[in-house]
Parts: structure tokens; C-alpha cells; sequence
């Protein structure tokens, strides 16, 4: 009952709790707290962005009903970054623009705080808005990692949303738990992906293991506006039963609806209906994070 009362009000569990729950056997208790959790912080709104995904400037950038352009090219040079974020801007048309991992550019620095705010100024300059993602287990300690956005904001750009690169079960309620400190420091983050976009060959997780990876993310990150998962790289299955555990954002909507399967079944379609099925109510975002007319 204590735990629902913390759920139900939007108050964040504390990390004794959360390994409770994250150790709980019982799917549907686990389920009806991060469910409250978030319909305490985001009502039955769920929110899903169209993404256009730049790999490659070889061939034309087809940004179609995107509400971001996001940069995803491995990165040899500070000086190519900025080359790479103007053409992509360009081609954006004003669509909010995004780009690399803020794990890469902090190597490319070679940990350099001062250089990496330098770097991020030059980005925002060549009009880059934010980087992509901001992978917790690629930038140090807690402290370290605070230390890095602060030096990102400084250079004036955007470190919006959370991700994990690689981590094993042991390792994600630490992670978990960095990203609600990362939170409470800098007030960067809008959305939190807590699910590692790359699993261990030795152990890999179940559905089980991401179903309470998601609901503790929910119930410990109070101050973290969405708890987000990848449509491509978990699927609408795992999407939509996220949902029931606390998810609230899905991320990277194909933008381009070739409606090669008919209307019913474009992008757009797809998700809304498997939200809809979910009980919430879907709601297009942009890159920034804010509602699409």
C-alpha cells in the first residue's frame, strides 16, 4: 500500500524500493504501480516521434513527415561534425535537428570538458540543437557525467534525451539510478530510454528483465518527463506492453509512410492504433519534445 501511495502521488521510490520491485516476481503488482506512476505524471497521454535517420550523405536526405532529423555517421573530427550538422540542417528545412552520441564527442575530445563545451558551441552554430542521445554507461561517474551535460548546455546545446548503451541486469538499476541524479542536477533531460540498445551475448534479458527495467525507470525518475522505448529496435510488441509498465514515449516512428500495406497500416497509423490498444491516448511530438499540431 506505501508503494502505491508513492506511485499513485508521482513521489519517486527510493532505491531500496525499487530493487524490491525490480525483484518482484509478480508482473501484474509491478504493472499497476508503474502504471500509476505514470498516469500520475502524464495522465493516459502517450507521446511517439517520427524520426528521419541520417546514416549516410551519399544519398538524398528524405525527411518526409519527421518531426526530427536525427544525425547518426561515426565521427572522425570536430571539424566534420559541424560540416556534416549544416548540410543535414539544411536539408532539414526547419525541422528540429539532432546528432551523435555524446559518448563519441567526449572521446573525440579526449574527456575535455572545456573542449567539449567549444565543440558544442560550434555544433549549435552549424545548426545542430541537440545531441542524439546521452548514453549513461559511456560517461564516467554520476559526478562526471553531470559535469559533461553542464559543459554540452554551456556550448548551448540540448542534452534531451538518456540512453544506455550496454549494461547487464546488475548493472541497470545503477543506471537507473544516475539517470534520476543526472535529473535532479541539470533539469536536461526530457525522456530516458533505460532499456540497453545493445544486449549481452553472455546474458542476455528477457521480456520479463525489460518489462521491470521500464517500471522501476518509472517509479525511481519522478523528475524525468517520459520514460521512453525504441519502436525499431524493440519492436510495437515490446512497445506496446511498455506502456502498461510505465512507458510513456515511443521513439523512432519511421517518417516516410510508403503505404505499401495500405492507410490502416503507414507509420502513423501503426502507432496510434497500438497505443490506442494499450489504453492511452497517442499524441505526436517533435524533436524538442512538444506537441505536434
Amino acid at each position: 500500500m506505501e508503494l502505491m501511495d508513492k506511485a499513485s502521488s508521482g513521489t519517486a521510490l527510493t532505491l531500496e524500493e525499487a530493487a524490491r520491485v525490480l525483484a518482484s516476481p509478480d508482473l501484474i503488482d509491478v504493472g499497476t504501480l508503474a502504471e500509476a506512476a505514470r498516469r500520475a505524471r502524464s495522465g493516459d497521454r502517450v507521446t511517439y516521434g517520427r524520426v528521419a535517420v541520417v546514416s549516410t550523405l551519399e544519398t538524398a536526405i528524405e525527411c518526409g513527415e519527421a518531426g526530427e532529423v536525427r544525425i547518426a555517421i561515426a565521427l572522425e573530427s570536430a571539424d566534420e561534425a559541424c560540416r556534416i550538422a549544416a548540410e543535414v540542417s539544411k536539408a532539414a528545412a526547419g525541422r528540429v535537428v539532432t546528432g551523435f552520441s555524446l559518448g563519441d564527442l567526449l572521446a573525440l575530445v579526449g574527456g575535455d570538458h572545456l573542449a567539449l563545451a567549444e565543440v558544442a558551441r560550434a555544433l549549435r552554430a552549424s545548426g545542430l540543437e541537440a545531441v542524439a542521445e546521452l548514453p549513461l554507461d559511456r560517461l564516467g561517474d554520476t559526478e562526471n557525467a553531470i559535469e559533461v551535460v553542464r559543459a554540452v548546455a554551456h556550448g548551448g546545446l540540448g542534452t534531451w534525451r538518456a540512453t544506455v548503451t550496454q549494461a547487464s541486469l546488475d548493472e541497470r538499476l545503477t543506471l537507473i539510478a544516475r539517470a534520476d541524479e543526472l535529473q535532479r542536477a541539470t533539469g536536461a533531460l526530457r525522456a530516458f530510454a533505460p532499456l540497453p540498445r545493445v544486449d549481452p551475448a553472455d546474458t542476455p534479458s528477457t521480456g520479463y528483465d525489460d518489462v521491470h527495467t521500464v517500471a522501476v525507470a518509472r517509479l525511481v525518475c519522478a523528475g524525468i518527463p517520459r520514460i521512453q522505448v525504441d519502436w525499431p529496435l524493440y519492436g510495437p510488441k515490446l512497445a506496446q506492453v511498455a506502456i502498461a509498465y510505465g512507458a510513456d514515449d515511443i521513439d523512432g516512428v519511421a517518417a516516410v509512410d510508403t503505404l505499401q500495406l495500405g492507410h490502416r497500416r503507414s507509420p502513423r497509423e501503426d502507432i496510434e492504433r497500438q497505443i490506442r490498444a494499450a489504453g492511452a491516448a497517442p499524441v505526436e511530438r517533435d524533436g524538442r519534445y512538444a506537441d505536434r499540431p
